[in-house]
């Protein structure tokens, strides 16, 4: 998604079963976990959380990220460090969005630096706007339009073509990179993960994939590369995966 995304999708009231209010944007589609790709603006360490203002060119949204002094994650021990150094890094964030008092804030549950800057930010918005053209074919039958989400002239749904295409890959996910390992990791992460906040576990996956003739350290190479790209993201542990909607 984009920031703009973010801020312009609407809000359903606490259900039941959920004490939170749940978001979906406007073509329907609900948000889970989120991904994004920004730079810090702004950085403020506490001593439980780590406060981050990113901006991706469509809006600006704050993120709040959870590190404890015995937080044994290495991105985020080194995000910390690094946000007081200076601003203006790229990040990846991938999150739940919240609403406290009518601001709107990001939860982050994995936070990484990134390299290529701006390249980056418009590698995603790519992807985003992949992501509502599959929607929209997927619901009407028919092509789809341009997608109106604030993206600029980055990206226009008519206008991207499709991922799976560019990496010459079939009718799978394709955002692996194009191997069939990664989509096949991917594939198997989405099916098995489903409905599930611990994701995924990397014995399951390895399990699984080894069946069809991919080696253990294929695979576990593969799940960091994944990882690493932000399509996939460490769970409860670092051996539990889920996918990066």
């Amino acid at each position: 998604v984009t920031i703009k995304m973010l801020h312009s999708s609407l809000s359903s009231p606490a259900s039941t079963s959920s004490s939170t209010a749940e978001f979906h944007l406007q073509d329907q589609r609900p948000l889970h976990m989120i991904k994004f790709v920004g730079a810090v603006r702004s950085s403020e360490v506490r001593s439980t959380n780590l406060f981050l203002d990113v901006e991706d060119g469509t809006g600006l949204m704050n993120v709040k990220v959870w590190v404890n002094d015995g937080d044994d994650c290495s991105a985020i021990v080194d995000l910390r460090r690094k946000a007081t150094e200076k601003d203006g890094k790229y990040v990846r964030i991938i999150g739940q969005l919240k609403e406290f008092d009518g601001v709107r804030t990001v939860v982050a549950n994995d936070v990484r630096e990134v390299e290529g800057g701006g390249n980056e930010i418009t590698y995603h918005f790519l992807e985003v706007a992949h992501s509502h053209e599959r929607h929209l074919k997927a619901g009407s039958g028919g092509p789809a339009v341009g997608m109106g989400y604030g993206i600029g002239n980055v990206a226009s749904a008519s206008h991207v073509p499709p991922i799976q295409q560019q990496h010459g890959v079939g009718a799978g996910q394709g955002l692996g990179g194009g191997s069939p390992l990664n989509d096949s990791v991917l594939q198997y992460i989405m099916s098995a993960g489903e409905g599930s906040d611990s994701g995924v576990n990397i014995n399951d996956i390895i399990g699984n994939l080894s069946n069809k003739g991919f080696s253990a350290n294929d695979i576990r190479n593969a799940i960091n590369h994944l990882s690493n790209e932000g399509h996939i993201y460490s769970t409860i542990d670092e051996n539990h995966y889920q996918y990066a909607c």
